[in-house]
């Protein structure tokens, strides 16, 4: 009975947030490089954020879903803020979903398309 019991019990959905967020991470290491940060935009100061992690090589997740339901030219705004600075500093940013953006400092490029 015990097997068909797992096979008929309704499985819980992934929530792969609270999966991701719940992992057990290892002590930091010493050798780092570079960070990914996610960064939420909503105001300037998270454009300062994300200008601020670019200048330290971090690569930034920005996710631009709220600001973009609540006020579609302010985020067109900032996203054409980091835009010019990602230009003049050799960096590169992709969409990658419809509510995130990857954003990455110089000498890193993001293939968009395969070929």
């Amino acid at each position: 009975m015990a097997i068909l019991d797992k096979m008929f019990t309704k499985k819980e959905a992934l929530d792969i947030d609270e999966f991701l967020n719940n992992m057990e991470m290892e002590t930091e290491p010493e050798d780092i490089d570079f960070y990914i940060k996610p960064l939420n935009l909503q105001s300037s100061s998270e454009v300062d954020a994300a200008i601020n992690e670019l200048k330290h090589r971090n690569i930034i997740l920005l996710d631009i879903e709220n600001i973009s339901k609540r006020n579609p030219q302010r985020a067109k705004q900032f996203i054409d803020q980091l835009k010019i600075f990602v230009k003049d500093n050799g960096g590169d940013l992709a969409l990658i979903s419809k509510s995130k953006i990857m954003v990455v400092p110089s000498k890193v490029k993001i293939i968009k398309q395969m070929k």
